[in-house]
């Protein structure tokens, strides 16, 4: 086994313990993949590593062998990794050959490589040489847009533990747009199919992940169900009512597979909002849970978290709900300091910093994740690897941030909850950050002529609270970013927001 791998990648996997596996070899080259996860970057479970030979560096010039590379990147799909290349020679003539600022090849001569072997840190030593090759912000695993698994998956393992310990039990993931749900339910996913996959059992085809988004109507969905767990079965499908079909249908892949389909539903609400009232649907779905056929992961937000409380409702104590809340200040700090660290970036006055980036995005996990991204976009642009609390300025400036700062207040509220923030605003200009009552809530909504009942106006606070705007203290609700309440002052009239959500009704 031993001599299958070139002396670096042996060294690390015999005496560090890293996960490695050969794979095919691809145009000539030699392909192995090293599990390079625990660096928390944006590296995967598995970076490809391609190994150049002595003879290929004799056989072509800098550039013909760097245009085989690039074929071996198309060639495999890995226009989007980060590829190691182990190269036995000299790799400077390589690296000035690319010379692209997208670049997303790192080489490992051997120079390099007989360091790395004499180092008394020679993970930091591989890291450093990666992390000079391959930009920052390619190598940060901030991401804003989509979800996160394996290496850029941040705490959350309390709720990922939670629902692979207990198979036997239904989960119903809740939190506002953006907290995490997705990333959640795609790494229970990921880490379901490797548990699988170390089983040597198929490619557990009984583990499903559906956008319900995208499948609101329920044909469509009872289609995608079969089309992934037996295609073969469309023709059955099209012929009877779904209604008859589908519960024999799901106990007959049971038996097929000999295991619990398990279910992962992600964007629930719509889905639910569609068949309200209409609970067939559901209550196929419930039943099969009932038997044992199945386990269900579902992730929504308000309709799924006001059904499962709903006594005449399917999802009446169907399913544990786990909260996903903000960060803990601990939790907020191994994501901003984690990464950066092992980017070579350090810190001045680390715990400002930090303190302040977690007060400012009261720990939630996206808008920490804005901010990081920003810093290191900044620190890219101006060579410089340290940061601040005057780093900071550079997050305030931007644009962008500020406008999904808001547009995150915009998509996880309804008027009655934006009426209570712009009220109390206005209410409070001087002092925004003060404490505030349901009571004076009340006074300042009646300041404008709305009259919101006590039942509605607690859901709202509610609501606040899930969605990260509002942090209780006893009997008082104090605004949890500082940084949000004058974006939103200095962006927007909040009298004339305020009429518009009257105008449009509360």
């Amino acid at each position: 086994m031993g001599k299958e791998y070139p002396p670096l990648l042996q060294f690390l996997s015999d005496k560090l313990e890293y996960r490695l596996l050969s794979g095919k070899s691809t145009l000539g080259y030699v392909l192995y993949y090293i599990d390079l996860s625990s660096w928390r970057l944006r590296l995967s479970d598995w970076t490809p590593v391609v190994h150049v030979q002595r003879s290929d560096l004799l056989n072509s010039s800098p550039r013909q062998l760097l245009q085989s590379l690039q074929d071996v990147v198309r060639e495999r799909g890995w226009q989007r990794r980060i590829v190691l290349v182990l190269v036995d020679g000299d790799s400077s003539a390589l690296r000035l050959a690319l010379r692209s600022p997208l670049q997303t090849l790192a080489f490992v001569g051997d120079e390099e490589q007989r360091g790395i072997l004499r180092s008394r840190r020679p993970s930091g030593e591989l890291l450093d040489i990666l992390s000079a090759q391959v930009p920052i912000s390619i190598l940060a695993p901030y991401n804003t847009t989509s979800p996160v698994t394996g290496s850029c998956f941040f705490d959350r393992e309390y709720e990922v533990a939670k629902i692979l310990g207990n198979p036997d039990v239904s989960y119903a993931v809740l939190g506002v747009r953006r907290i995490g749900k997705t990333s959640l339910m795609r790494e229970v996913e990921r880490r379901l199919r490797e548990e699988s996959a170390a089983a040597e059992t198929e490619d557990s085809p009984h583990i499903l992940f559906l956008d319900c988004s995208d499948l609101l109507e329920r044909e469509m969905l009872v289609e995608q169900i079969v089309r992934k767990l037996n295609p073969r079965e469309l023709p059955r499908l099209a012929m009877q009512n779904y209604s008859f079909f589908f519960p024999d249908f799901l106990e007959r892949m049971r038996r097929k597979y000999k295991s619990k389909l398990i279910f992962l539903l992600d964007e629930i609400d719509d889905l639910i909002v569609l068949h309200g009232g209409d609970w067939e649907f559901f209550r196929t779905l419930r039943a099969a849970s009932n038997k044992g056929i199945c386990q269900y992961i579902v992730a929504g937000f308000r309709e799924a978290q006001n059904q499962l409380h709903n006594l005449d409702s399917p999802f009446y104590n169907f399913a544990e709900e786990i909260r996903l809340s903000e960060f803990t200040r601990e939790h907020a700090r191994e994501l901003i300091v984690t990464p950066m660290q092992n980017l070579g970036i350090r810190f001045k006055n680390e715990s400002d910093t930090v303190g302040r980036i977690y007060e400012e995005t009261a720990g939630h996990p996206n808008l920490i994740q804005f901010y990081c991204t920003i810093l290191v976009r900044q620190l890219e642009l101006t060579g410089q690897r340290e940061l601040s609390p005057d780093s900071l300025v550079s997050v305030y400036a931007d644009e962008v941030f500020k406008n999904h700062l808001l547009r995150s207040f915009m998509d996880n509220t309804q008027n009655r909850e934006k009426a209570v923030v712009y009220a109390i605003l206005q209410d409070h200009a001087e002092r925004p950050m003060v404490g505030f009552t349901q009571a004076d809530m009340d006074a300042a909504l009646r300041k404008h002529n709305l009259v919101v009942a006590h039942g509605a106006l607690n859901t709202s606070c509610d609501v606040l609270v899930l969605a990260g705007i509002l942090r209780p203290k006893g009997a008082e609700y104090f605004f949890t970013s500082p940084v949000f309440v004058r974006v939103l002052q200095q962006t927007y009239n909040l009298r004339y927001l305020l009429d518009k959500v009257k105008e449009e009704g509360i």
